[in-house]
């Protein structure tokens, strides 16, 4: 029974607390070409601009999977466009019908997800509450690098490029049994 414990919770947290960040879309690299001060300067200012804009347009989106015998899985996500740009998940696993003990769940999750600490942009608790384990993550995708990422965890960052689909995410999303909240 413990092995079919650890086996059940290693894939399923790890395939549904991340999924977002295994699909990534490639985006044009900046040229590098010299100009003025006045062009920089000017480029500057646009670029404060379109982030202005691109704070008012942000939307989130919020999935639930409860179709995983003893783990809740909700998956945040702010997305700008098709970007993903920040990324919240909680995973909260119940050790009675995993047939293991809360601290066996714990150790098992903070081993599977010890890459992520110490990650810029990366936030992450793992710690049991009213005898379930509780798992936070955050990925501020402005400030995490995705290319530490993919070394830290290669199996949850699978994918090339430089940004997270969401349209891609989605799909993935909800062939996993994921269903997306509405308000």
């Amino acid at each position: 029974m413990k092995s079919y414990f650890k086996v059940s919770l290693a894939l399923v947290a790890s395939l549904v607390l991340l999924l977002g960040c295994s699909k990534q879309a490639s985006t044009p690299a900046n040229s590098s070409s010299k100009e003025d001060t006045t062009t920089q300067s000017s480029e500057s200012k646009q670029s404060t601009e379109q982030s202005s804009e691109k704070k008012e347009t942000a939307k989130t989106h919020t999935f639930v999977n409860k179709s995983n015998p003893g783990i809740t899985s909700t998956l945040v996500y702010t997305v700008e466009g098709d970007n993903v740009t920040k990324q919240t998940g909680q995973n909260v696993a119940d050790p009675e019908i995993l047939g293991a003990t809360p601290e066996e769940v714990k150790s098992t999750l903070e081993d599977t997800y010890k890459g992520y600490y110490g990650l810029k942009g990366v936030k992450q608790t793992i710690e049991i509450k009213d005898g379930k384990v509780v798992q936070d993550l955050e990925v501020d995708y402005s400030t995490a690098s995705l290319d530490e990422l993919r070394k830290a965890l290669p199996e949850e960052y699978p994918g090339i490029g430089n940004r997270v689909s969401f349209s891609i995410t989605k799909n993935g999303l909800e062939t996993l049994g994921f269903t997306e909240k509405t308000n």
